[in-house]
């Protein structure tokens, strides 16, 4: 006996596809990209390594600059130096040497009459000591500048 058909017993049949148009769209491609290249400029092909080569010229030439900077400003700190010691030198041979001298021998022939005592003498003397010093640490700074000045301009020290 057959089986009556039912709706839950009928023969299925694969869904159909949904209808598609007629005609299929195809996207265009974004304006900038094209189907064919575009030629590059044959006069362009150097500009990279030719604006690289002007960085590096800058670069060095901001390099030079700054030392020469550098060796303006060392110049003149040696300079300045040289004339600080030049005034102390001319200080100290105008006079500040000569009265400490005549200092201790004033106080010598005081203490030897008995108007001073040895401490005045030991103190004059001490004072001639440290001026005399101080005359040496001023020629020291005048000559240490010299040199200075020597080797900035690249030349041999002076022989003293």
């Amino acid at each position: 006996m057959p089986i009556p058909a039912s709706p839950s017993n009928a023969p299925r049949s694969a869904p159909s596809p949904p209808s598609a148009p007629k005609s299929i769209a195809r996207p265009t491609p974004p304006p900038t990209a094209s189907a064919s290249p575009s030629p590059l400029p044959f006069w362009n092909r150097r500009e990279g390594p030719v604006a690289e080569a002007v960085a590096e010229l800058r670069q060095s030439q901001a390099l030079s600059d700054a030392r020469q900077l550098e060796l303006l400003a060392a110049v003149d700190n040696a300079y300045g130096r040289y004339q600080l010691a030049s005034q102390s030198l001319a200080a100290f041979e105008q006079g500040i040497l000569q009265q400490a001298e005549q200092s201790v021998t004033a106080a010598e022939v005081a203490y030897r009459l008995g108007e001073r005592g040895i401490l005045e003498v030991l103190d004059a003397q001490r004072v001639l000591r440290t001026v005399r010093l101080d005359f040496l640490n001023a020629q020291y700074e005048r000559q240490f500048a010299l040199i200075d000045l020597d080797e900035l301009r690249a030349i041999e020290p002076r022989s003293n």
